[in-house]
């Protein structure tokens, strides 16, 4: 018996999106590798001859400066297709892999002192920004407040009552309960401080104007350094000290994750959320994952090479996983990510 139309259209229609999604990573290196032009006569410029002598493959250098070429057009594309997961990911809305409404949070939102990993130019700085997050809770209480004064006058209240000021202990009790209600699950929380760790001086020119016009100058401070050295050059962030870490795709570039990731939990106080939003290897258990984890393998021998260091083949997971003890992981790929994804991600909340 032949098959209907429509089983053919449908197997047609499957065929094209697997062979589609198999050729992305390559379309992705192909507009890299069109920056290769533009970096050299960059380097050329600056006189910068031991960078390009040691080309693409040999030079750390050169590709820093080559990826820094791509990355100011292909960022914001990768933002715009990102922000979906991310924004819903900062403000505690995610289970499973999937984002959800507020009620079935889970996890309160990014707040406190937060050590943002890997911000390179500053993609995801305005996410950090209480002004742009917090207005309407502002807003809402001001209307509550003019609120109150219109009930107190409606029922008569004299102004002397009205008026009365609350004792210190009571100032001090209402504002606990405050705090205590804005750390409510599926919301942002109020940030006081926003640590970045980023080694590659190069970007720190665009980085800083972005933490400018996102209004977080008196906020947010760059930490030019690695992981590794955040004990030796950043006193101020001692063990047990940050509320929340948010790394989004950013651990796939890091030296020696293991150990990085490790050392960065120890700075997570108890109670801190790890925010994670990173692309990972592909899954064995899978369907198709045995090819798939062949494909993938073959794509990584160029991909670090193209993007920056950029590693497609970590175990991440595992490595956020056994970096200690957690009270929850809610850690999962998207449902979302079929498996032909080379460049599948995890995605979640894990707290300390």
């Amino acid at each position: 018996m032949a098959p209907s139309p429509s089983r053919l259209t449908g197997a047609f229609t499957t065929l094209k999106q697997t062979l589609l999604a198999l050729l992305d990573p390559w379309i992705f290196l192909s507009l890299s590798a069109s920056y290769l032009p533009t970096t050299i006569f960059s380097l050329l410029r600056q006189r910068r001859f031991l960078a390009l002598l040691g080309g693409p493959l040999l030079s750390s250098e050169f590709q820093s400066v080559w990826f820094g070429h791509f990355w100011s057009r292909a960022g914001p594309q990768v933002r715009s297709n990102a922000e979906a997961n991310v924004v819903p990911l900062l403000e505690g809305r995610v289970s499973k892999g999937q984002v959800v409404p507020k009620s079935e949070a889970h996890a309160p939102g990014v707040g406190g002192v937060v050590l943002e990993i890997g911000p390179g130019s500053g993609m995801w700085i305005s996410l950090f920004s209480d002004e742009k997050y917090l207005k309407d809770e502002e807003e809402e209480q001001e209307q509550g407040a003019q609120g109150g004064e219109d009930d107190a006058e409606e029922e008569g209240l004299s102004a002397s009552w009205a008026t009365i000021t609350p004792s210190s202990e009571q100032q001090q009790q209402q504002q606990q309960q405050k705090q205590a209600a804005k750390k409510v699950v599926g919301s942002r929380q109020r940030i006081t401080q926003v640590y970045g760790i980023e080694p590659n001086y190069g970007v720190h020119p665009l980085l800083q104007h972005n933490i400018a016009q996102a209004g977080l100058s008196q906020t947010y401070t760059i930490l030019p350094f690695g992981i590794e050295d955040i004990e030796r050059y950043a006193p101020q962030i001692q063990p047990e000290s940050l509320d929340c870490i948010v790394s989004i795709l950013c651990l796939c570039s890091i030296p020696e994750p293991q150990k990085n990731i490790a050392i960065l939990y120890r700075y997570l106080k108890p109670g801190g959320r790890w925010f994670v939003y990173e692309h990972v290897k592909c899954c064995s258990s899978k369907p198709g994952g045995w090819f798939m984890n062949a494909y993938q393998a073959f794509v990584n021998l160029f991909w670090p090479i193209c993007l920056g260091g950029c590693q497609l083949r970590r175990d991440t997971g595992r490595y956020l996983r056994e970096a200690g003890p957690w009270t929850n992981i809610d850690l999962a790929q998207p449902p979302k990510e079929q498996w032909h994804h080379t460049v599948p991600h995890i995605y979640g909340i894990l707290t300390k």
